[in-house]
């Protein structure tokens, strides 16, 4: 099953922030401005700014809009955090295929 469009955007915005895209406190684009890049209803992108604050990585500042958070050690912990995700899907990925951890291990080495 397909996640909903706004956890698809939210995710989307969730890496261009680790990423290093938009810098510590830097006004993230105006709802209306992404609602006309992902051709969506501007509802939809409210939506996904909710949960990206709802996971620390924006705040709201009212009608000045959504800000990335400006806690350096912050980002580094949720870009941590985000790694061992995408580790673990490979690691369960890759076993799926046969692999054992020590081929897995040597993979990268």
């Amino acid at each position: 099953m397909k996640p909903h469009l706004y956890l698809q955007i939210a995710s989307k915005l969730r890496t261009t922030i680790l990423r290093g895209d938009y810098v510590l406190g830097q006004k993230i684009p105006s709802i209306r401005s992404l609602a006309e890049n992902e051709k969506c209803n501007p509802a939809t992108i409210q939506k996904a700014m909710k949960v990206l604050e709802e996971q620390n990585l924006v705040i709201s500042c009212g009608t000045l809009g959504y800000f990335v958070i400006a806690s350096e050690q912050e980002i580094k912990e949720l870009r941590y955090q985000e790694s061992n995700k995408l580790v673990k899907i490979l690691f369960e990925n890759l076993g799926e295929l046969g692999f054992s951890e020590d081929e897995i291990v040597n993979l990268f080495f």
